[in-house]
């Protein structure tokens, strides 16, 4: 039987087209993924070997490296420290990342010189290539994380070569001397100390002597176990977004077996006279259905090995473009795994095996004799087992009941799980669903197209369980599609109500520089069309009766409220407002009386509550009594109420800020609204993009059952020519009949994904918040209208098939 097989796949290779093309795209899916996935593993732990490979010992925790240089059989020791920084150049933006210290001893410094020289003095840094600032440039640095944000100036007298490395990873990187991340942020923690061995010992000696002289507190690891630890660190989010795009593969796998599953049953149609005859001559159930296993498995096969071929493939694309593009991710030499290949070549195999099954069983339990009978396809019954039925209905009614405690609690993974667990119901029980409403549909569609609508119905009707497979393959794609396209627009218009609760302000302006902004800023910015109300703030450093120094906001209560969007709590004439953080801090409670000392006086203020995150507020007017050194931080803004979401309005106010206080930061609730609607867009074509592998898919299935269609109905469609039905009338029926299965599951799968798109982010923001008054009610008829027509055309190759036959050759 298996040379039965392989000369049937020999003899009609064409058949196959469908199963494999829906293997090659699935499976290539799922090779790319762990292709990529594997390259940059490899990128990055290649990048942190190198980093540590004239690093014997690593310790990290509070110790002196001076205390460790002493131990026997250290050669040199290296003191990592770090720091976040902001980083400035003259008229050029600012950008955010990391100051590193660079060692000393030549051993213990990974870093190589792209350009330049490496710093040795005080005010000399070095940047990493990525940054595309060149030798010579001064810069403005900004470290930031203290209570105090402190700025000095530097010189660039080298660049460092980053590509591929995994410090590449982390924006901006700034590199100088243990003495200068010290003279910029005092106190600077010392996050590991790198050790060089004198070669007496190996590392697991030398780490086992140098923790047996350090406090037990500290860790002491080897270098080359250091640097797997931080591989797994600097992997954590890559590992992440690889199980999420491999579940986009598992939804494309799910979908190429149905469509699979399908072809199959084309397949075994076209053959069940064949096998009548092989049962009638000898051949057993079973060794037709192991017949039919080694045919899918040969399929299998040659859909894996193209598929894993096409995922390498698209792979090495992927890696290229990211390269070219100066992308911070060290994806340079591909790693194809073997395990990649195997994973790629078990999916495939046993996905087509799986899916072919079924049709196989199905194909031996008709009788020989029976099945010997011209190929006739009669209408058959919506059969769903008990058991399908029973687990359908208890799983939709827990998933349904799941979903509402999702969104009465603002759960979001409590409704993620209801969600899940109802479209699972769904899909259970959509062989009685889907021929139900495809027969409702149907009426309309013998109104709309006449005698041939009519027929189309009927034919679409004719096999409910195909029908129900073909339409969920498409009803799969299109629902996840617009629950994404549902759940992204009411996420767009409810998050600025979220916002404005963080953001009470428009647009705000504030500046870490010591000088503060310039006083005439507010002005400049009041003088612009579009602005409301403008607000300035100043702070100044007091001093409570313990010592301690405490930065307090002055606030202009009238000005500051005009600027608001979102009522916050405003101080009192003579009232000091904190957050709970600084009350904790301070040790101080509502009503407590607290005493606050300036350069110019000394006041009794009484301690009220603010909001978390905002500054301590006190009025404007006791600021100013209490210190001639009140610096101008902030400057708040509000835009004319039609102009809120105007682009070039803000443009403005940034482009003044720039030019008239470098290194300031434009932010509040306008800025993120607009930094968030580019994310969520992001998140869009990104994830429409994935879930367009499945739908593809998912149409070829389409094509599949027209083809299907066509083989069992060849006498029918013969006789209806020869009683006066044109080709183009044939042609008709067949796309009329295509058009209602993938406009049904088109258009199920929209009001499945409103639905699921309305209840998760009424999950996210709440019943109450959650804003319906934007629903992409245009890309949501796109979408039924897009799935139908791409229906018509997956059926326009069989229907030009059937159609192209003569009545006489049909009907013999």
């Amino acid at each position: 039987m298996r040379g039965l097989a392989w000369a049937q796949m020999r003899a009609h290779a064409g058949r196959y087209l469908a199963s494999v093309l829906a293997g090659v795209i699935s499976v290539a899916f799922v090779v790319a993924t762990l292709t990529l996935n594997s390259t940059l593993d490899k990128g990055v732990t290649g990048s942190l070997a190198g980093q540590y490979a004239s690093t014997d010992v690593v310790v990290t925790g509070a110790v002196d490296p001076a205390t460790v240089a002493a131990i026997p059989g250290v050669r040199a020791v290296a003191e990592d420290s770090s720091a976040s920084v902001k980083v400035r150049r003259d008229g050029e933006g600012s950008s955010y990342g990391s100051a590193l210290s660079l060692s000393p001893d030549p051993g213990l410094r990974w870093q190589k010189l792209q350009d330049g020289r490496f710093p040795e003095a005080l005010g000399e840094v070095a940047v990493g290539s990525g940054s595309g600032i060149p030798v010579g440039t001064d810069l403005t640095v900004t470290v930031l994380g203290g209570d105090t944000p402190t700025t000095e100036t530097a010189k660039v007298v080298g660049v460092v070569d980053l590509a591929g490395t995994a410090q590449s990873l982390n924006g901006t990187t700034v590199f100088a001397t243990p003495a200068q991340l010290g003279e910029w942020e005092s106190g600077s923690p010392v996050r590991e100390v790198r050790v060089a061995g004198d070669g007496t010992l190996s590392q697991e000696q030398l780490a086992q002597r140098v923790q047996s002289m350090l406090p037990a507190d500290v860790t002491v690891e080897t270098g080359v176990r250091q640097a797997e630890l931080e591989s797994q660190r600097f992997l954590g989010d890559s590992d992440v977004l690889a199980s999420v795009l491999l579940a986009f593969g598992a939804i494309a796998v799910v979908v190429a077996g149905l469509v699979i599953a399908n072809t199959f049953a084309v397949l075994l149609a076209a053959r069940t006279q064949e096998l009548a005859l092989l049962r009638c001559v000898g051949a057993t159930a079973a060794q037709v259905r192991r017949s039919v296993r080694a045919e899918a498995a040969g399929v299998g096969a040659v859909a894996s090995l193209l598929g894993v071929g096409l995922g390498v493939a698209v792979a090495w694309l992927v890696a290229q473009i990211a390269t070219a593009a100066d992308v911070p991710i060290p994806l340079q030499d591909l790693s194809v795994t073997p395990l990649t290949v195997l994973v790629g070549l078990v999916v495939g195999i046993a996905m087509t095996m799986v899916a072919a099954s079924a049709p196989g069983r199905a194909a031996t339990r008709v009788s020989p004799l029976a099945a010997l009978q011209p190929l006739e396809s009669a209408p058959e019954a919506v059969v769903v087992s008990r058991t399908r039925r029973i687990g359908g209905t208890l799983a939709l009614v827990v998933g349904v009941g799941v979903l509402g405690m999702g969104v009465a609690g603002a759960q979001v993974m409590i409704a993620c799980l209801g969600g899940l667990l109802t479209f699972v119901a769904i899909v259970m029980l959509g062989q009685r669903i889907i021929p139900a409403v495809v027969s409702r549909v149907g009426a309309l569609v013998a109104r709309l197209g006449g005698p041939v609508g009519e027929l189309a119905a009927g034919n679409a009707g004719r096999n409910p369980r195909r029908t129900a497979a073909t339409a969920t393959a498409l009803l799969i794609g299109v629902t996840l599609t617009s629950t994404l396209v549902v759940g992204i627009a009411v996420t767009k218009a409810s998050a600025p109500g979220a916002v404005d609760d963080q953001f009470p302000v428009d647009v705000s302006i504030s500046t870490t520089e010591a000088a503060g902004l310039p006083t005439g800023l507010a002005d400049r910015v009041r003088g612009l069309d579009g602005v409301a109300a403008v607000a300035p703030l100043g702070a100044a450093d007091l001093a409570l009766p313990d010592g301690r120094t405490i930065t307090v906001t002055g606030v202009d209560v009238a000005a500051v409220r005009a600027t608001l969007r979102t009522e916050i709590d405003l101080p009192g004439p003579r009232q000091l407002l904190l957050g709970p953080d600084e009350r904790r801090e301070f040790g101080l409670a509502d009503g407590d009386t607290v005493s606050l000392s300036g350069n110019a006086g000394r006041a009794e203020l009484t301690v009220g509550s603010a909001e978390f995150g905002t500054p301590v507020l006190a009025d404007a007017q006791i600021l100013a009594a209490l210190s001639s050194q009140v610096t101008q931080d902030q400057v708040w803004i509000r835009l004319d109420d039609g102009l809120a979401d105007n682009q070039s309005v803000q443009d403005e106010i940034a482009s003044l800020a720039e030019q008239s206080a470098p290194g300031s930061d434009v932010g509040g609730s306008l800025v993120m609204r607009a930094t968030l609607d580019t994310i969520l867009d992001t998140l869009l074509l990104i994830v429409a993009g994935l879930l367009s592998v499945a739908v593809v898919i998912a149409l070829i299935g389409v094509g599949n059952t027209m083809a299907l269609s066509v083989l069992e109905r060849r006498r029918e469609s013969g006789l209806l020519r020869a009683l006066g039905l044109t080709r183009s009338g044939l042609r008709s029926l067949l796309l009329w009949e295509a058009l209602l299965i993938a406009g049904v599951a088109s258009a199920l799968g929209v009001v499945l994904g409103l639905a699921f798109g309305i209840t998760g982010s009424a999950s996210v923001f709440g019943f109450d918040d959650v804003v319906l008054s934007t629903l992409p009610w245009a890309t949501l008829a796109a979408i039924v209208v897009g799935g139908g027509a791409a229906g018509m055309i997956a059926a326009l190759l069989p229907a030009r098939r059937a159609a192209g036959t003569a009545p006489v050759a049909a009907l013999a």
